[in-house]
């Protein structure tokens, strides 16, 4: 009865979880608007879920959000970046579909995996959740950028650099590791009871 009521908690807390991501993805909430960028919080779900759920939860949660991207992208494509990331706009429907699904499903198998790797390392559980959200942050932002370079040319590769290091991607990186500590730490809390 135990087991049954963990595994019940646990498809709850993943709904929750992906209806979050959901209204992040389709309303402008997910999005800060700094002119002249945009830092997307669409992430931050992925990483929290992953961080208190473990990689595999992290998987799901990024699968969902690769999902979301290639409906947003193919119903409300506002450039030309962006119908990259829809099968049926882009020109090459495998590539979009690649490009949307496996970087957020590493996302957040890589979030919850560094967090546990961490979090039996390191005494601060607080840093071990902030450094697995910059890391992952970083990991998502740069194998988007690669792959939308690599399978639509769509960026030279010293573009790709750039953009890792630019202001966008440390601004989504700090948002990252800022939320994560700030929602986790008590929500790990909470959940313990």
């Amino acid at each position: 009865m135990e087991k049954s009521s963990a595994q019940t908690r646990r498809m709850v807390q993943l709904a929750i979880l992906i209806a979050l991501e959901a209204v992040l993805t389709f309303t402008s909430l997910g999005f800060i608007m700094i002119p002249p960028i945009s830092i997307t919080l669409l992430h931050i779900p992925v990483i929290v879920g992953a961080i208190l759920m473990g990689p595999s939860a992290g998987g799901v949660l990024g699968l969902f959000f690769g999902l979301f991207s290639m409906i947003k992208a193919s119903t409300a494509a506002a450039s030309p970046a962006d119908m990259a990331f829809s099968p049926f706009l882009s020109g090459s429907p495998l590539a979009s579909v690649v490009m949307c699904i496996l970087p957020r499903v590493l996302l957040g198998v890589a979030a919850g995996g560094l967090y546990l790797l961490l979090s039996r390392r390191v005494k601060s559980d607080v840093a071990s959740m902030g450094v697995s959200a910059v890391a992952a942050t970083f990991l998502h932002s740069m194998t988007v950028l690669g792959l939308l370079s690599l399978l639509f040319q769509a960026l030279p590769l010293k573009d790709v650099v750039a953009a890792l290091i630019g202001v966008n991607c440390l601004l989504e990186m700090a948002v990252a590791a800022l939320v994560a500590a700030a929602v986790c730490k008590p929500l790990k809390k909470a959940l313990r009871r």
